[in-house]
């Protein structure tokens, strides 16, 4: 998640329930620049209204007094068409669904609240939020450079050198930044880092407000600024409330940490005067150090943590400290991965796809790892892989097994794609390759995650494209998981909608579930689209399943994944 990004957002919330409001405000609000919350339609339209240009997304309810979610959100678009939307909805009425799909919303969250699902949301909203900016941005370059095009080169180097500032300056302290932190750390031999965190600084903003929290930020980034020179360091801010400070010659670490000890105190007895409140307030800060050359931020983090947890006010990175868990276990898999590899121990399971008849028409294709009698589910190693550049490695395992068997078989095969393999060149040519070999494209659906932001990638586009007129199908997978866009499906024209697991596994007794999943299968098969439904475990969900309309059906009900096909 971009909290940079986020942090800059002022969000329009709209919700005449006064404790959900309330409730979702604060818990979003640590993420954000501002929350700005109406109590109904009639006072979200007149806030935004007078605000144009402040709000970056609107999240609003449907069903409300007096102006209903859907009815502001017309008068809305009719000043900004652009302007990224949010329904929090009961679905209590699948025509408003309908409705919206028109006014071309990021997606929806289902009530009660899951502030999980609905911090992915915003953050799916920020990606669009950042590519209309960043277009924005290169149009304007674009422009400025087409009318300085005879400009003298010292005017350009001037201009280079402002940008370059900008990349590498925090713009609230204009302390250097973190991308400068990297880039200073490759190019010192004997690095010896201390990150410094202001303890309790939510709080701190939570009850005096942005505007005084900044002013600390301020403060603290002046103060180590002036320190960090009588030292021979180099100040950053490197995130919210964190700052660092960088020694670029050797150093002996009982001095530095001398250092740090008069920094500390030198802060605990600094008053922080707020003039505008006629206030001080008094900080803490918790400092991890680290002298390692290698992942010297990472481990000045880890000790900067365990200080925190054991209430120190400082932490050396030392071998006591070694390596995290998480770090071990990425160690683990990392290993174990690639002899898999080197084995021939990553294989295809095949699950089975069937119709309202029960018969089976095709299998999809699903990656395991076998380690002595033990079979891994990817659930436990694809993360993993995608971190340790593994992953497209096992892409083309699958992609390899996955045409032997449906060729082999003379058996429709579907095979899982990610966003990561469909911009990943090599993999594209292969499948262009073996498909034009195997002449068994016929046979082939590539199911793409819904979850893995594919609206707007124009390499998205081109892979279905070429896919398509090479006689492959597309399907999109976990379609309906938590904030869909119905409105992107017209764009991607997919063969096959795959129903989350989510909403299939709990249809019998959830009726949001069922609205949800009768009004995608409706809307699916109005553009021509076939439906699958996902974790069909129970003879009940199955006939639920049929009355609604699905076409084809795959789970636990009718078989496990299978080592091969029948």
């Amino acid at each position: 998640m971009n909290l940079e990004l986020l942090k800059t957002f002022t969000i329009l919330y709209v919700e005449d329930e006064k404790e959900l409001r309330e409730d979702v405000s604060q818990n979003i609000l640590p993420f954000v620049k501002d929350v700005v919350t109406a109590s109904n339609g009639v006072e979200g339209l007149e806030f935004y209204m007078q605000n144009r240009g402040k709000f970056d997304l609107v999240i609003t309810d449907i069903l409300m007094p007096k102006m209903n979610g859907i009815e502001m959100v017309d008068e809305i678009r009719k000043v900004d068409s652009e302007i990224p939307i949010i329904y929090t909805t009961a679905f209590n009425d699948s025509e408003y669904m309908k409705k919206t799909i028109e006014q071309s919303i990021v997606g929806y969250i289902i009530k009660p609240i899951d502030i999980e699902l609905l911090l992915k949301g915003i953050e799916k909203a920020s990606l669009k939020i950042e590519n209309e900016r960043l277009k924005e941005s290169l149009v304007k370059i674009n422009h400025e450079l087409e009318e300085k095009v005879n400009i003298k080169t010292k005017e350009l180097r001037i201009k280079n050198e402002i940008l370059y500032k900008q990349l590498h300056t925090d713009e609230l302290t204009s302390l250097a930044n973190r991308k400068s932190l990297r880039e200073d750390i490759i190019n010192t031999d004997s690095p010896t880092l201390a990150i410094v965190d202001i303890d309790s600084f939510r709080t701190i903003n939570d009850l005096y407000g942005e505007k005084v929290g900044n002013q600390i930020l301020v403060d603290v980034a002046s103060l180590l600024k002036k320190f960090s020179a009588t030292i021979g360091c180099k100040a950053y801010r490197i995130g919210g409330d964190v700052f660092a400070l960088l020694k670029h010659e050797s150093i002996d670490i009982e001095i530095f940490i001398q250092n740090i000890q008069n920094l500390i105190k030198m802060i605990n007895q600094c008053n922080m005067k707020i003039e505008d409140y006629d206030i001080s307030i008094n900080i803490d800060v918790t400092i991890g150090i680290s002298k390692e050359r290698s992942d010297i931020v990472e481990k000045a983090n880890m000790v900067l943590i365990s200080a925190k947890n054991t209430k120190v006010p400082y932490l050396l990175y030392d071998n006591e400290h070694n390596l995290d868990k998480e770090y071990q276990n990425d160690m683990k898999w990392t290993k174990l991965i690639k002899e898999a590899i080197d084995t021939n121990n990553v294989v295809a399971y095949y699950q089975p796809i069937v119709d309202i008849e029960q018969k089976i028409i095709k299998y999809e294709s699903l990656i395991r790892i076998i380690k002595d009698d033990d079979v891994f589910s990817p659930i436990v190693f694809l993360d993993i892989a995608k971190k340790v550049k593994l992953y497209p490695s096992l892409t083309k395992i699958m992609v390899e097994a996955a045409f032997k068997t449906a060729e082999q078989k003379n058996s429709q095969v579907n095979i899982n794609l990610s966003i990561q393999d469909i911009v990943n060149i090599d993999i594209v040519n292969m499948i262009k390759h073996k498909l034009k070999v195997h002449k068994i494209a016929h046979l082939i659906t590539f199911e793409l995650l819904e979850s893995e932001s594919i609206s707007d990638n124009e390499a998205v586009f081109s892979f279905i494209n070429l896919i398509k007129n090479l006689g492959c199908k597309i399907a999109i997978d976990d379609f309906g998981s938590g904030y869909s866009n119905f409105g992107y499906l017209l764009k991607l024209k997919p063969d096959y909608i795959k129903i989350d697991g989510s909403l299939v596994k709990n249809i019998d007794e959830d009726k949001n579930s069922l609205l949800i999943t009768k009004t995608i299968n409706e809307f699916a098969h109005n553009l021509g689209i076939k439906t699958v439904a996902e974790f069909v475990h129970s003879k009940e969900v199955f006939d639920i399943l049929k009355d609604i309309g699905v076409d084809q059906y795959q789970g636990y009900y009718f078989s496990e994944p299978m080592k091969e096909i029948c």
